[in-house]
């Protein structure tokens, strides 16, 4: 039995979406929150689990009897994702679980300017210290972040970064979720003790990101490098739609231009098709795919 945490989320969802398809519903369980609160699987005969990472006694309920579980992480601020993380490895351990799959991010480093790669960091040394087989799944930035950006782009005719020339392997969620579920439908010990970076088929430049929209969209957009503090003094106009409140962009999204500057999310790898057995999406692709978002 697999349990999946955060199932109501976005790569949560479209996990389940997927395991719908390949697997009895019997097979695996809907780790969520608030199951009250959550609507989404009622009547598919889906068990749903209250799964808390906060609340350790709620974790080792939504895990008793399951031989893998999956765990995304949350948006917590970093001390309580660690710790929530910490929780998640510990009710694991304690019910017997046999694989711990872990979806983190490309930059773990000590001295990331991510402030939450710090936590990724701590959970995967303490997988490596646990009894417990685990696979950590790196994920580079998400393909699916371009809808809510490139529309904004759009409208201003202008594409403002202070990342340089550094590089982006996107990958969208739905290859995410496909590489985990392929992970968690193989043998235990195939993926055992791996670490696994999930990227896209190339790497692109805020440049050619630029050209792309500007072709797909038949719309001329400047590609405007400037300095951190020009950037984050245009973060309100220009990346609005891409986070949740303005103090969260001013805070965040100058973080990643920094990671992106710095090539930590620029290694392109065969990790997504090794697991999912498909090649990941490249970005010209997915943008076609979906439609424009309203402004």
């Amino acid at each position: 039995m697999i349990v999946v945490c955060a199932a109501s989320g976005r790569i949560g969802s479209t996990v389940i979406r997927r395991m719908q398809k390949t697997l009895a519903p019997s097979d695996f369980i809907a780790g969520v929150r608030d199951p009250g609160a959550f609507t989404a699987l009622k009547d598919r005969d889906i068990e749903l689990r209250r799964t808390d990472y906060d609340d350790p006694g709620s974790l080792r309920e939504s895990f008793d009897g399951a031989e893998r579980v999956l765990f995304i992480p949350s948006f917590a601020d970093t001390e309580r994702r660690k710790a929530q993380g910490l929780n998640v490895i510990d009710a694991a351990s304690a019910c017997g679980v046999k694989q711990l799959v872990f979806i983190g991010i490309t930059d773990t480093r000590p001295d990331s300017p991510l402030p939450f790669a710090h936590a990724y960091g701590a959970i995967e040394i303490a997988l490596a210290e646990s009894s417990l087989e685990w696979t950590v799944l790196r994920t580079s930035m998400y393909t699916d972040n371009l809808q809510e950006q490139y529309p904004l782009w759009l409208e201003r005719r202008e594409l403002v970064t202070c990342a340089g020339d550094g590089r982006i392997a996107y990958v969208s969620r739905d290859d995410i979720a496909a590489s985990a579920v392929g992970v968690l439908t193989s043998p235990v010990g195939l993926h055992a003790k791996r670490i696994y970076v999930l990227t896209g088929p190339e790497a692109l430049s805020y440049d050619e990101v630029g050209a792309l929209i500007s072709e797909l969209f038949d719309t001329a957009i400047e590609v405007k490098h400037v300095s951190v503090e020009e950037f984050t003094d245009a973060l309100r106009q220009i990346w609005g739609l891409a986070y949740e409140g303005a103090a969260h962009v001013v805070k965040v999204t100058p973080l990643f231009q920094r990671v992106f500057k710095e090539g930590m999310m620029g290694e392109v790898t065969d990790h997504v098709e090794q697991l999912s057995g498909r090649p990941p999406e490249d970005v010209r692709t997915w943008l076609q795919r979906h439609p424009r978002k309203a402004v």
